[in-house]
């Protein structure tokens, strides 16, 4: 009787300890998934950000303004593990490290593929009535063109983008479903819900562009029919006069909405207020 009384004993103590072995652990994995979820949630964020500063940039003052921003970035993010980690590093959390420099490379070479050319498009040599007949300069607008056009699309399609490249992280380092649905969860909480498509229009934007394109193959085309003086323009042909007075119009009517169009890429979503 000793004896049972003994084995049981033993095996309520043994049973006491591995719940409590397996309560530590289950709190150790949940704070663990939460740590990961903070710092992919932290860098989407940081990412974010940085789109609202280029937005929000003067292009014409400062062309080169993606490349700050590119090193901003870099910098913000690399300063998030040691900030967030509690305790030792742990295997999912070097994967979320690597997701998370995958991510910001991503972001940065989304921000330049918007941003970069719309500081080459505010550069004077875009601009310069001198070489309105030279063919070597209109392939470097029309270039320059083209590289907007591919903006106009990225900046259209910024925000399903985003969501696409992180769920393809994710799933390229396997995580396990829970650990996937703690991320994916904290970072729709916690930074994507908080924003929303801006009102860019890429449409808007490809149209501008078209006129643009017009304006300078036109002058190419026609380079006896007008001449540059004291940087003036003077016609030869009263219907090409008129056209490109049409052309050039438009181009300089549209040129504000065209830049403002960019500043309208990503919006924080507007919170609704009861009144009790």
């Amino acid at each position: 009787m000793k004896k049972i009384f003994f084995i049981l004993v033993v095996f309520v103590a043994v049973a006491i300890i591995g719940l409590y072995g397996l309560d530590r652990y289950q709190k150790n994995a949940e704070r663990q998934r939460e740590q990961v979820a903070y710092l992919l949630a932290s860098c989407v964020n940081q990412g974010i950000l940085t789109l609202f500063r280029l937005q929000a940039n003067d292009w014409k003052a400062r062309p080169d303004y993606y490349i700050e921003e590119e090193n901003r970035l870099g910098a913000a993010v690399k300063v998030l593990p040691d900030e967030i980690l509690e305790g030792e590093p742990f295997e999912t959390w070097k994967h979320a490290i690597k997701i998370c420099d995958k991510l910001t490379r991503n972001s940065n070479l989304q921000h330049v593929t918007i941003f970069r050319p719309l500081g080459d498009f505010s550069a004077e040599e875009i601009s310069n009535i001198y070489t309105l007949k030279d063919r070597g300069a209109l392939r470097k607008r029309e270039k320059t063109i083209h590289a907007l056009h591919e903006s106009a699309e990225a900046a259209d399609r910024y925000m399903s983008d985003l969501r696409r490249d992180i769920n393809t992280q994710l799933r390229a380092f396997r995580f396990s479903d829970k650990e996937r649905e703690s991320v994916l969860q904290a970072i729709s909480s916690q930074v994507l819900d908080n924003y929303q498509q801006g009102n860019f229009s890429k449409k808007q934007a490809d149209t501008y562009l078209e006129r643009v394109s017009l304006f300078y193959r036109t002058m190419v085309e026609n380079p006896k029919s007008y001449s540059i003086r004291s940087g003036s323009l003077f016609f030869y042909s009263s219907e090409l006069k008129q056209k490109v007075e049409g052309l050039y119009g438009a181009v300089i009517q549209g040129e504000g909405p065209f830049y403002a169009n960019f500043k309208q890429i990503l919006v924080q979503k507007q919170i609704q207020s009861s009144n009790y």
